[in-house]
């Protein structure tokens, strides 16, 4: 009875230290002004609540805390959220000086396989993102990704039902575009055999890291694994016939890694191209698809703004979209 009140009585200073030294670290004045919410999963759950949106969690603390700076707890990580174009200078303008791009370590789980830090890893993929981003290169997606948008359109848009839903279809559009300039897959079954578990790669990455069987996070990370192991012969063939058969051209970004080499002319691993692959596509499926659907909500609000539009633009795509407000 005593040893087990001795083990209680522990217990309880280990929990009430963990709670001072969580409280007196956050709340330096080194930190900005906010909250951390609950110990390691801090105030993640108020984000990824049903019904409060990203930008209410923001909107509620630049209103409780400061409008330009505040910090908060996500992940299982302490930070700061800069709302103001001035944080928005600062961080771009001294990137890999005073500030490194950087992941936490729960998302890490899901979008790494390999060694290195996410800092590391972006300051090494830095050089060929801007190669292949260049405006040149660019020019040559514009006929890829027109075609591509005709085709959408035709297939998914041009429907009898009364109801459209713009966001999931831009999802689906955006998805399509990213493995085909990534990775030159156009198979439409292909593409949707890597959708659903990309889905579940992206709720992952919003939920709250606890790598339990059957959570969102640790379905995420299974699903992460999948997409891997479905790049990896992709990956192999592509090699092959960029070296075996002197294929220099670099039509997609996979391509363009498989060329690319270090500051020690060492080529990228199979498991870092696969990573590579996957963050890009998770980082620009949702913003692009998230930014095409605000411009049909702001279009079909504004009717006099759409009708300039249409007016000034005479591509058949643009064309196209005026059946959906007929």
């Amino acid at each position: 009875m005593e040893l087990f009140l001795a083990s209680l009585l522990l217990l309880a200073l280990f929990v009430l230290s963990f709670f001072l030294i969580f409280h007196f670290k956050t709340d330096s004045p080194k930190f900005p002004p906010g909250n951390t919410g609950w110990p390691i999963i801090g105030e993640t759950l108020e984000l990824v609540s049903e019904n409060r949106t990203p930008d209410k969690f923001i909107d509620e603390r630049r209103t409780k805390h400061s409008p330009e700076i505040f910090k908060t707890s996500l992940a299982g990580e302490t930070m700061a959220v800069l709302c103001s174009p001035a944080g928005n200078k600062f961080l771009f303008s001294n990137e890999n000086k005073l500030v490194v791009s950087w992941w936490p370590r729960s998302l890490e789980k899901i979008t790494m396989s390999s060694s290195g830090s996410s800092a590391e890893k972006a300051k090494r993929n830095g050089g060929f993102f801007a190669e292949f981003l260049k405006p040149d290169a660019l020019k040559r997606y514009v006929p890829i990704i027109d075609s591509m948008v005709m085709q959408h359109l035709e297939t998914e848009w041009n429907t009898a039902n009364s109801q459209v839903k713009a966001y999931p279809l831009s999802k689906k559009f955006t998805f399509a575009v990213g493995c085909k300039l990534f990775m030159s897959i156009d198979d439409s079954k292909h593409v949707a055999r890597l959708s659903e578990p990309y889905a579940r790669v992206a709720a992952g990455l919003l939920s709250v890291p606890v790598n339990f069987p059957g959570t969102t996070f640790s379905n995420g990370i299974k699903a992460a694994n999948f997409i891997r192991d479905e790049l990896t012969p992709i990956i192999e063939e592509r090699r092959r016939k960029l070296y075996d058969e002197k294929e220099l051209a670099a039509p997609n970004l996979m391509s363009h890694v498989l060329l690319s080499t270090d500051e020690n002319g060492m080529s990228m691993t199979k498991h870092d191209i696969a990573d590579t692959v996957l963050g890009v596509l998770l980082a620009s499926h949702e913003t692009v698809a998230i930014a095409m659907s605000f411009v049909l909500y702001y279009l079909a609000d504004h009717p006099d703004v759409y009708a300039k539009v249409l007016k000034g633009n005479s591509l058949t795509s643009i064309a196209s979209f005026h059946r959906l407000f007929a």
